[in-house]
């Protein structure tokens, strides 16, 4: 322990003596790093696995149900009522919810004079809240799938309106309709929403209430992200009945299927169901089921985000020539100090010794470019969140990524200080020394 602090000592007498060209150098690294770190956060987030324990299990199935597209030769990323009835007619999936995005205003049923708020939407079934392992502060999920005035809120919403969290009976009024609480969700936020990933929702924090699939089919709400109806139907005028029987598609359907015998056993029954459809005339098309895996969900959709992965090569290039420019800084340091090096060695210093404290150094200077490549970074993702809102949850940085960013940024020292140093101190003895 002595030993590391006399070589503490060191380092830092080395920076007092030539304070300008280690925080020039100290400044060039530190900024290649806080940019890198800023796109890469972004790029992580955007690529995560939000539920490493059972992404593998969730399938989105779907079938070409289309009857008046002549131009639709495969599956539509959203599905329609008929599909989903028909999809959850099975006892091999282990949970199984349909679901969509939607929009509403609320308020507190006293508070009829004043303007109501407006609220985000996930109108979805029972199984959603097991699919998804979404925790539960207050109440639990609905008992069945059928139509019910209840809603579940989230944390931040019963906080909003009751100004607390254990509001479970209280009403809430959606629209012109009452509703219950029936349950209240702790802090949940799943980075990114793979199972809405087609609608362009992967990245947007999750929504405010969630309503029953039934209740609002009944009470005509509908999807404001895609929506899509091939048929001639008023959709306007009778909504609970069209968009029940028409073809009119805005959900999203969710199974979980573990092990591949139960995933193979889903596939059978797809095609099983189909063959039963087109014999019964309601399904034109040939087959074209498909089964995608959450974690593929994104290339199955083609709904990656091309500019993510260009602004994390163009990152990792302006590193690169960062630590270029500040190993080239570095060397002139070191070389300008190499001296102290020559005096050591011919005092009995032997190789190890100079590279304890050469690795001395590098902690020195992973330990300041991390500091400050950090509140580069945090500047970044703030000019990002500032310029594009909808990107404010892809900012926050979880113990794994900074474990993996310290990382990044002591290999970076490792290398800006490793050549300059070796360079300085290991050339020929009786030179320096002349």
């Amino acid at each position: 322990m002595e030993q590391f602090i006399y070589y503490l000592k060191v380092s830092l007498l080395s920076i007092k003596r030539a304070p300008l060209p280690y925080a020039l150098t100290l400044l060039v690294l530190s900024t290649g790093l806080g940019v890198f770190f800023s796109n890469a956060t972004v790029y992580y987030w955007l690529n995560n696995d939000p539920l490493p324990a059972k992404s593998a299990q969730l399938f989105f199935p779907r079938i070409n149900s289309v009857q008046s597209c002549d131009t639709c030769l495969e599956p539509l990323k959203m599905v329609s009522y008929q599909d989903i009835q028909l999809l959850s007619n099975n006892d091999i999936a282990i949970a199984q919810a349909a679901m969509f995005s939607s929009s509403a205003y609320a308020r507190l049923p006293d508070q009829q004079g004043t303007s109501p708020t407006s609220v985000s939407l996930r109108v979805t079934q029972k199984d959603f809240f097991q699919l998804f392992e979404v925790p539960f502060l207050h109440g639990e999920p609905w008992p069945d799938n059928e139509a019910r005035n209840e809603i579940i809120v989230s944390r931040d919403t019963a906080l909003k309106f009751f100004g607390r969290t254990d509001v479970l009976g209280e009403q809430l009024q959606l629209e012109e309709s009452l509703f219950t609480v029936a349950g209240v969700l702790d802090d949940w936020q799943m980075l990114p929403r793979l199972y809405d990933v087609n609608t362009s929702g992967a990245m947007v924090s999750v929504e405010d209430i969630y309503l029953p699939f039934e209740t609002a089919y009944d009470l005509g709400f509908t999807s404001n992200t895609q929506t899509m109806w091939f048929d001639d139907r008023d959709y306007h005028g009778d909504f609970a009945l069209h968009a029940r029987e028409g073809q009119y598609y805005m959900a999203q359907f969710w199974v979980q299927l573990e092990g591949a015998e139960q995933q193979q056993a889903y596939r059978h029954f797809m095609d099983n169901l189909v063959t039963s459809e087109q014999e019964a005339g309601r399904h034109p098309r040939p087959k074209a089921n498909r089964l995608d895996n959450m974690l593929d969900i994104v290339d199955a959709f083609d709904a990656r985000n091309r500019q993510s992965d260009a602004f994390a090569l163009v990152s990792l290039l302006f590193l690169l020539v960062c630590l270029l420019n500040a190993s080239h800084l570095s060397v002139n340091r070191y070389l300008s100090g190499q001296y102290e090096f020559s005096l050591r060695r011919a005092l009995g210093a032997s190789r190890m010794q100079l590279k304890q404290q050469l690795l001395v150094d590098v902690l020195v200077n992973t330990a300041l470019a991390f500091g400050l490549s950090l509140a580069i970074a945090s500047l970044f993702l703030g000019l990002i969140t500032h310029l594009l809102p909808t990107m404010s949850v892809l900012s926050s940085w979880q113990p794994r990524l900074l474990l993996t960013m310290l990382g990044i940024a002591f290999l970076c020292c490792y290398l800006v200080t490793l050549y300059p140093a070796i360079r300085a101190s290991f050339s020929p003895l009786n030179q320096q020394l002349k």
